[in-house]
C-alpha cells in the first residue's frame, strides 16, 4: 500500500504540465536536504528558500546548479514573482510570493514555525512542517486556521511522526487495531545539557537540537504529534519506556498495559533496540482477532497473536519529505495533522531555577519535556514545553518540578497568542 502511494505520487508529478512550486523555510541540515531532494525529483521546483542565514541558502542553490544570476534576493516590498529562484531572510515574504503551491518549514523554532505557518495558510498556500516542537504546541489551532482558508496543514513524512502515521494507516487498512504506537530510543538522560552532548554531536549539527534528543524532549513532542493526530494519549506521564528487544516488544507492553481493552491506543517508546539499522525505528502493536488470521499470521512468521508487531527499522528524514509535499499539492491531503487535544508536552525544571530566570527553552540547560494527557495538563495548568523559551520565572522552582502557568510571565508573540487560542478549543 505504501509502495502504491509512492507510485501514484510519482506518476501524478510526472504527468503535471507545471511543476509543484515549493518554498522552503529553514536551511539547516534538514531543510537543505529537502532542497537538494526536490531538485532531483521531476515535477517539483524549489522556487524560494527563506533562511535566517542567506549565505547558507545561496550555497545550497549553487550546489544544486543554479547560476547566481537566476537567484533574486528579495524583501517584503510587494508581490514577488517566482520565475527566478527567491532567496530571503524574511518569513513574511511568504505572503507576497506568487505561484507557490506548498511551503515546507524546517526551522525547529516554535516562533519561526508559527510565523511561517500563518503566513502560508493565510495567503492560501499549503503548509507542511517537520517542526514537531511547534506542531505539538500550537498545531491544532494552525490546522483549524488552514481549514478556514481552504488549505492543508500537515506534519511531514521522514521524521518519526510521519513514518509512524504511514505505519498506523497501513496496519489499519489491513484490518488491525492499533494498540501502541511508538519510537525506539537508544539513549536518554533528562538532565543532559548542550555542553554535555558536545562530544557526541556530529559536525554540522546543533548541540541544542542534539540535547533535545538526548533529554527525551524531542521524543515527547514527536509522540504528542502522533497522539493528537490519531487520538492516542499516553497511559502515564512520561510514558513507560521499557527496555526490551524487538522480539519481546509485544509481550513487554502486554505486561504493562491491557492491550485488549476497548480504550484508545496509546503512544510510548522502548529502549534497548539498538541493532544494526534499528536504532531510530518506529513500531505499532496492533491486534486482530480470528482463527483464520491467527493461523495465517503465524504461518507468515508474525507470531501467535492476536497482538502483532509492525516495525520499521528507520526513518530517513529529508529523503522522505517530498511525499508529504506531493500529497498536499496533488491531493490536498495531510500526511498527519492534529485533530484533537489528546496530549501535551509539559515543561519540567532540569535543575533548580531561580526567580527571574529567563528560560532557554527546548534542548537547553533549564528544562526538559514529558508527555502528559491533555486533560491532566489542563487541570494542573501546566506550561507547555514549547512556550518555555518565551517564559521568565516569577519564583524559585526546584529541580524536576513541573512548571505551571502561574509560575511564569510570558512574552507576547504569535506563538503565545496561538497557544491561548488553542487552549480555548475543547478537550475530547
Amino acid at each position: 500500500m505504501v509502495c502504491f502511494m509512492y507510485g501514484l505520487l510519482k506518476k501524478k508529478l510526472e504527468e503535471r504540465k507545471k511543476p509543484v512550486s515549493v518554498a522552503v523555510v529553514g536551511c539547516g541540515w534538514f531543510g537543505a536536504g529537502v532542497v537538494r531532494e526536490l531538485f532531483r525529483i521531476r515535477g517539483m521546483r524549489v522556487s524560494a528558500i527563506i533562511s535566517r542565514t542567506p549565505a547558507r541558502a545561496a550555497a545550497v542553490y549553487a550546489e544544486c546548479g543554479v547560476p547566481e544570476k537566476e537567484v533574486l534576493a528579495a524583501g517584503d516590498s510587494g508581490p514577488v514573482p517566482t520565475k527566478k529562484r527567491i532567496l530571503s531572510s524574511d518569513i513574511e515574504i511568504i505572503r507576497q510570493l506568487k505561484g507557490i503551491d506548498v511551503v515546507f518549514e524546517a526551522t525547529g523554532s516554535v516562533l519561526a514555525g508559527a510565523q511561517a505557518a500563518l503566513a502560508a495558510v493565510e495567503s492560501g498556500k499549503h503548509f507542511v512542517t517537520v517542526n514537531s516542537e511547534m506542531d505539538a504546541t500550537i498545531g491544532l489551532r494552525l490546522a483549524s486556521i488552514a481549514r478556514e482558508n481552504g488549505v492543508v496543514y500537515s506534519n511531514s513524512d521522514g521524521d518519526q511522526p510521519g513514518c509512524l502515521a504511514r505505519l498506523i494507516n497501513e496496519a489499519s487498512m489491513m484490518g488491525f487495531r492499533p494498540r501502541v504506537a511508538g519510537n525506539c530510543k537508544g539513549f536518554m538522560d533528562v538532565h543532559q545539557t548542550p555542553k554535555g552532548v558536545l562530544p557526541f554531536v556530529p559536525k554540522g549539527q546543533d548541540p541544542v537540537k542534539s540535547c533535545s534528543y538526548a533529554d527525551g524532549s524531542k521524543q515527547s513532542v514527536e509522540l504528542a504529534v502522533v497522539a493528537n493526530a490519531f487520538g492516542y494519549p499516553p497511559r502515564k506521564r512520561g510514558m513507560f519506556g521499557p527496555v526490551t528487544t524487538k522480539q519481546g516488544l509485544v509481550s513487554t507492553f502486554g505486561g504493562l498495559a491491557d492491550l485488549k481493552s476497548e480504550g484508545p491506543a496509546f503512544v510510548d517508546y522502548v529502549m534497548g533496540i539498538n541493532g544494526v539499522d534499528q536504532g531510530a525505528g518506529v513500531f505499532v502493536v496492533a491486534s486482530r482477532e480470528g482463527e483464520r488470521i491467527r493461523s495465517d499470521m503465524e504461518y507468515m512468521k508474525k507470531g501467535k497473536g492476536p497482538d502483532y508487531l509492525f516495525f520499521r527499522d528507520h526513518h530517513l528524514c529529508y529523503l522522505e519529505a517530498a511525499s508529504s509535499i506531493a500529497e498536499a499539492a496533488l491531493f490536498a491531503t495531510p500526511t498527519l495533522a492534529p485533530k484533537g487535544r489528546h496530549a501535551e508536552v509539559i515543561a519540567i525544571a532540569k535543575r533548580a531555577l531561580p526567580a527571574g530566570q529567563r528560560l532557554d527553552g527546548i534542548g537547553g540547560h533549564d528544562c526538559y519535556g514529558l508527555i502528559e494527557r491533555a486533560d491532566i495538563a489542563a487541570q494542573e495548568n501546566l506550561l507547555p514545553l514549547g512556550l518555555a523559551g518565551f517564559a521568565t520565572l516569577k519564583q524559585d522552582v526546584p529541580k524536576d518540578a513541573p512548571l505551571a502557568y502561574p509560575l511564569v510571565e510570558l512574552e507576547d508573540n504569535p506563538a503565545v497568542r496561538l497557544r491561548k487560542e488553542q487552549e480555548r478549543m475543547p478537550l475530547p
